[in-house]
């Protein structure tokens, strides 16, 4: 999601240079008004001193929380960040999105990889971070903003105040997954990527209808969400952002479903008496129900029909619920004949062609951008194995660290911004 950028920050770009730098010394904050000395008596004195010490002297990049019109989509009706998550947010973005790049490029640099560049992040990182505490709506299209990069600039996070540390699938859903989202298309916008991958799909993206589509259909036909569908820019930066963020289980799901075709189909939700099933209840009962889409409901405000998502398979007859077919150890029979697309070679082609782009474009490995990101949000053992408990991954944010039990990661990360509290 990109939009012009303002004018002020054109003129911005266009007086520090902060793109075209030396390679052995970037040049001086862009935000110099920042810098001034900050007072130890306000009340937000602790996660500024952080801010200016740990984004804006490191990265030459400003960091706002308080959501200054001047910045703002007066299109949305949006309220600010509270000053709790947005401490939350600034440690849980330096350690899960910079430190992450800067362990990565280091490592890369050490490597004598080609086109690593130890600036990387001054370089290309964008300019100014702006959280926002509320959602942002498209009334028109029914969908919700949750992350917009202007230019290669600035990136906005949006639903702030809705921060769960103890969510991490929603979590990144809202802000991490959003942020590497984001900071593609900002590096698109400095390198491009290549034409294979704008033909890869081609003739296939919908971007008028995409926000329709099911997450299990748009992999079928090679797209790893409905929004990468709408574009190739976008299923560019999307096969990044899910990627980095999903554990090998879940995208091995992804690919799973990606693998086979599905129908949507309308049923009645009505049974013909009283010991007849209704179509919906026959359909959801045949081991190809995924969910019901919509439903319409008769004047007495009841269910009269679903429209529902199912696996296609083959069946006995050609009515749509006929009885579906078996093998000989029971297993369903799935049907690849509906879109004439093999959805996972197509997703795993294009995530082959994402590794290219970043490695030889900016030295960037994605499998060990991936391990960083994984591993520091959930437990690893003493080996860096990851620690499965009941076959689920343990948070690691709300896990109790070594050196002191009785505080968790989040808790040691909030405390880096709490010890510049001034005693009174």
């Amino acid at each position: 999601m990109k939009k012009n950028i303002l004018a002020a920050f054109a003129l911005l770009m266009s007086l520090t240079g902060f793109v075209s730098c030396s390679d052995d010394e970037l040049g001086p904050t862009i935000f110099p008004v920042l810098s001034d000395e900050l007072d130890p008596n306000s009340s937000t004195y602790p996660l500024d001193r952080f801010l200016r010490e740990n984004y804006l002297d490191p990265y030459n990049m400003r960091f706002d929380y308080r959501m200054s019109d001047t910045e703002a989509d007066m299109n949305y009706n949006l309220v600010p960040a509270s000053y709790d998550n947005s401490i939350k947010m600034a440690v849980l973005i330096k350690y899960l999105w910079y430190d992450v790049y800067d362990q990565v490029i280091k490592n890369a640099v050490s490597s004598e990889v080609p086109n690593a560049d130890k600036f990387f992040l001054k370089r290309y990182g964008p300019k100014m971070i702006m959280l926002v505490g509320s959602p942002a709506y498209n009334a028109s299209t029914g969908t919700k903003v949750q992350g917009l990069a202007e230019s290669g600039v600035k990136i906005s996070l949006f639903d702030v105040n809705s921060l769960d540390i103890n969510d991490i699938e929603l979590m990144n859903e809202n802000f991490f997954r959003v942020m590497h989202h984001e900071f593609s298309h900002v590096l698109n916008q400095n390198v491009a990527f290549s034409d294979d991958f704008k033909e890869t799909s081609s003739g296939l993206y919908d971007p008028m209808n995409w926000q329709d589509k099911q997450n299990e259909v748009v992999r079928s036909q090679g797209f790893i969400t409905p929004y990468a569908s709408s574009e190739y820019s976008e299923d560019f930066v999307e096969t990044i952002a899910y990627y980095v963020v999903s554990t090998d289980e879940q995208w091995a799901s992804f690919m799973d479903e990606a693998s086979k075709d599905y129908e949507e189909i309308e049923v009645s939700a009505v049974r013909p008496d009283s010991t007849t099933p209704s179509e919906y209840e026959v359909a959801k009962s045949d081991g190809t129900f995924i969910r019901i889409i919509s439903t319409v409901e008769d004047v007495q405000g009841n269910p009269a029909t679903h429209k529902i998502l199912r696996v296609a398979v083959q069946r006995e007859g050609s009515e749509q619920l006929s009885a579906p077919l078996k093998d000989e150890n029971g297993n369903l029979i799935y049907r690849n004949d509906i879109d004439n697309v093999d959805g996972k070679a197509i997703i795993e082609q294009k995530l082959s062609e994402v590794k290219e782009y970043l490695y030889s474009g900016f030295g960037i490995d994605l499998d060990a951008l991936r391990h960083e990101v994984l591993s520091r949000t959930y437990l690893t053992d003493d080996n860096g194995d990851f620690v499965i408990d009941n076959g689920n991954y343990i948070n690691r944010l709300t896990y109790p660290i070594k050196s002191d039990p009785t505080k968790t990661l989040i808790d040691s990360l909030v405390y880096q911004v709490e010890q510049y509290k001034v005693n009174n």
